[in-house]
C-alpha cells in the first residue's frame, strides 16, 4: 500500500512540491490519500489532484481516501465536488447554497465545451452574459480561457481534463484552473512527428506551445494560437499565469515577465496544468484585450493596431 499524505497548504509556492508528491511513480496496487493535514487548497491543487486520482484509477490502482473527519475543510471539498468527481459519495452535513459569484465546483471537461464555458463564466461573473452588464468582460474572458484550454486538452492530451474556479471577493481576484492527466506538452509534440521536439525538454516544449501557429496536430494549420492568446490576455490583464507540464513550469507575473524552470526536487506532473489568477478590476473591454493579444502575437495584418489599451 502506498500512502500519499497531503500537506497543509496546496497553493502558491507550495503547489510545485505537491505536484511532485502526486507525480511520483507508484508500483503498489492500493493508494491511500490522507486528507488529515489539509487546511487550504487552491483550484489548481484540486483539479490536479482529481486528474491524478483518475489517472491512478485508469492505471488499475485502487484509491482510498482517509482521515476526512480530521480534515478542516472536508465540507468545502464536498461543496467543490472533489470527492464526487473522484467517485466517492460522502454524506453531506450541510445545505448547499448558490455558488454563483463565489466558486465553480470541480467539473470534468465535456465536449463540446461551450456549455461548460457558459456555466463556469456564469459562476465567476453572474449576469455577465447580458450585453452591457458590468461583468460582461470577465464573463467573456473566463469563457474564452476555459474553452481554449479545454479544446487543447481534447485535441492533444489524450487524457481527461478537469476545471474549477474561485472568486476571492475580499481581494477582487478570480482563480481559474484546468488540469488534465494526459501525455503532456512535450510528448504531444513528439507524437506529432516534429523533429525539433526530439531535443526539447519540458520547459522548452511549454515555451514552444506559447508561440503562435505551433500545434501538435502535426500538419500545416492556422491553429495553435490558443495558449498564445491566453498568455497574451494574462499579460494584458496583469494576471498571474502558471503552466506546468512534465518536469517544468512556466510562470508569468503580473508584470508580464515570464520565467521557465524545472519543478523543484525532480518533481513531475504527468499531464498539463494551467492556472490563472486575474484581478477583476483589470478586465475591461474584452474585445479590445483580445485584439491587443492578437496584434502582439502577429495574428493581425492591420498596421494600425500597434497601440496599447489601458486596462
Amino acid at each position: 500500500m502506498h500512502k500519499v499524505t497531503l500537506p497543509a497548504y496546496i497553493h502558491a509556492e507550495g503547489l510545485p512540491s505537491f505536484l511532485g508528491l502526486i507525480g511520483q511513480s507508484i508500483s503498489d496496487k492500493d493508494i491511500v490519500v490522507d486528507f488529515g493535514p489539509l487546511r487550504r487548497v487552491s483550484p489548481a491543487g484540486m483539479v490536479s489532484l482529481v486528474a491524478t486520482v483518475k489517472r491512478w484509477q485508469r492505471e488499475g490502482h485502487r484509491v482510498f481516501f482517509d482521515n476526512m473527519e480530521a480534515c478542516a475543510i472536508t465540507g468545502y471539498l464536498q461543496r467543490m465536488d472533489l470527492f464526487n468527481t473522484c467517485g466517492l459519495k460522502l454524506p453531506e452535513k450541510f445545505v448547499r447554497h448558490e455558488s454563483a459569484g463565489r466558486f465553480v465546483p470541480v467539473r470534468k471537461l465535456e465536449y463540446p465545451v461551450e456549455n461548460l464555458g457558459n456555466e463556469m463564466a456564469a459562476c465567476v461573473a453572474p449576469g455577465g452574459d447580458d450585453l452591457g452588464h458590468p461583468m460582461e468582460s470577465l464573463y467573456d474572458l473566463t469563457w474564452y480561457v476555459l474553452t481554449e484550454v479545454a479544446n487543447n486538452t481534447r485535441q492533444h492530451s489524450g487524457g481527461l481534463g478537469f476545471a474549477s474556479a474561485q472568486v476571492i471577493s475580499s481581494t477582487g481576484l478570480v482563480r481559474i484552473a484546468i488540469a488534465d492527466n494526459g501525455k503532456g506538452i512535450l510528448q504531444s509534440f513528439r507524437d506529432a512527428g516534429f523533429g525539433w521536439a526530439r531535443n526539447l525538454d519540458d520547459a522548452g516544449a511549454i515555451n514552444r506551445a506559447l508561440e503562435p501557429f505551433v500545434s501538435s496536430k502535426g500538419s500545416p494549420t492556422n491553429e495553435g494560437v490558443g495558449l498564445t492568446l491566453v498568455a497574451g490576455l494574462a499579460r494584458q490583464t496583469k494576471a498571474w499565469l502558471l503552466i506546468v507540464s512534465g518536469k517544468a513550469r512556466l510562470t508569468m507575473g503580473n508584470n508580464g515577465n515570464i520565467r521557465s524552470e524545472a519543478l523543484p526536487n525532480g518533481a513531475e506532473y504527468k499531464g498539463t496544468l494551467l492556472a490563472m489568477t486575474i484581478p477583476q478590476k483589470t478586465v475591461k473591454d474584452f474585445a479590445a484585450l483580445l485584439t491587443v493579444a492578437k496584434s502582439e502575437a502577429g495574428l493581425l495584418r492591420s498596421p494600425g493596431l500597434t497601440g496599447n489599451f489601458e486596462t
